[in-house]
């Protein structure tokens, strides 16, 4: 992923403290663990349990978590990390600032609105199903 530390890596950037809270260096575990920001959204999601783990490999660590996740964790999961690069890459990008509490709200409602798109999408195929035997 192309975090302020990877990118000093490759010589792109020399900064590499995260744009967000300004305290430690930009990788993926700061970004997606340790980032004040990213703690506090997870807790508004109740995903805070997410961090109790002392494994220190990024790959292990999201496998840990799919495997002691429900189907509706990991989806929460899930969109909360994509928010969170979106909303890191906003800041670098556009330097447009959200909150925790915004971002978290964003995930609920994100998640709300695919739901209603299948229900719906579900009762149409319902519907034609009807239809076609009619």
């Amino acid at each position: 992923m192309p975090t302020l530390v990877n990118l000093r890596f490759k010589q792109v950037v020399d900064d590499t403290v995260c744009p967000c809270c300004r305290y430690g260096e930009e990788d993926v575990y700061h970004v997606f663990r340790f980032c004040p920001t990213t703690i506090e959204i997870w807790k508004m999601l109740d995903l805070s349990w997410v961090n109790n783990s002392m494994i220190q490999s990024f790959w292990d660590w999201l496998t840990w978590i799919f495997k002691r996740s429900t189907h509706k964790q990991c989806r929460l999961f899930c969109c909360g990390m994509w928010f969170l690069w979106r909303l890191r890459n906003k800041l670098m990008h556009e330097r447009k600032i959200e909150l925790g509490k915004e971002l978290s709200m964003k995930v609920l409602r994100y998640l709300v609105e695919i739901d209603g798109l299948t229900e719906r999408r579900n009762t149409l195929n319902t519907v034609r199903s009807a239809n076609q035997r009619d």
